[in-house]
């Protein structure tokens, strides 16, 4: 049984982690992919201290291997954001929104 765990948690990673890396290739541009680093950084993040801990039970290394993950989940949107504003920058040369950029806003309090 611990086997048997082991490995459907071992393929779930695996199967996550290629999905991830799949969307971050059929997608347009940067910051589409950004959105499929999620997947392996968040759900790989979580399972792999699981897979560890099927495999060798609770020990040091297990512990810190959750505080990895943890940190790992923590940090996903607050990296990821930072990303998607240095790709701004590149590319219009500023982050702060303005009207005559080329990029679409929602209606700020218009109505059609």
């Amino acid at each position: 049984m611990k086997h048997a765990l082991e490995l459907v948690s071992l393929s779930l990673l695996v199967a996550v982690c290629w999905i991830g890396c799949i969307g971050m290739l059929r997608m347009r541009n940067a910051t589409q992919a950004l959105h499929f680093l999620s997947l392996p950084a968040g759900i790989g993040g979580a399972l792999l201290p699981l897979v560890y801990l099927c495999a060798a039970g609770w020990t040091s290394a297990t512990a810190k291997s959750v505080a990895i993950a943890f940190f790992l989940v923590a940090a996903n949107s607050v990296v990821t954001h930072a990303t998607a504003r240095a790709f701004r920058v590149r590319n219009i040369g500023h982050w702060q929104p303005h009207a005559e950029d080329s990029v679409e806003f929602p209606l700020r309090g218009k109505t059609k």
